[in-house]
């Protein structure tokens, strides 16, 4: 019964994960679009909001795996820059390369960023009299 409730470390991400989290990429950067559309915000936000669309989505999938965060995260930005773009060209009035490769390159510092993030968490020593979290090794184990 205990076992049941471990985390396998060695899960590979789904072709489900990796859409679940393009989608999410995609709501992010439509979100910035309708609110560019709706107000003039700073133009430097978009580059912390294309960023936020590649880093949540990668960082969530990471979490999900136990080994490759690197692999992931970079598959996981393709995988979403590719939706993302398919996305915004069917349904709005598209865009330039150079929005396109902007958001590429943002997507993929996302996702690097977020394996490193997921990555030192998992190697960080537990602290003692601290709550274990759930990318702590001893998940759900009996206390010896």
């Amino acid at each position: 019964m205990l076992n049941d409730l471990t985390i396998d470390r060695d899960r590979r991400p789904s072709i489900t994960d990796y859409m679940a989290a393009a989608v999410l990429a995609y709501g992010i950067v439509y979100f910035w679009i309708e609110l560019n559309a709706l107000y003039d915000p700073p133009w430097f936000l978009a580059y912390l909001i294309y960023y936020m669309g590649g880093l949540i989505p990668s960082y969530l999938v990471c979490t999900r795996t136990g080994s490759a965060e690197l692999a992931i995260g970079v598959k996981n930005s393709v995988a979403s820059w590719l939706f993302v773009m398919v996305s915004v060209t069917t349904f709005t009035e598209g865009n330039t390369l150079a929005f396109f490769s902007l958001l590429l390159i943002m997507f993929l510092l996302g996702g690097l960023t977020a394996a490193y993030l997921t990555l030192r968490r998992r190697l960080k020593p537990a602290k003692h009299g601290k709550r274990e979290s759930t990318l702590d090794n001893t998940l759900n184990q009996p206390k010896p």
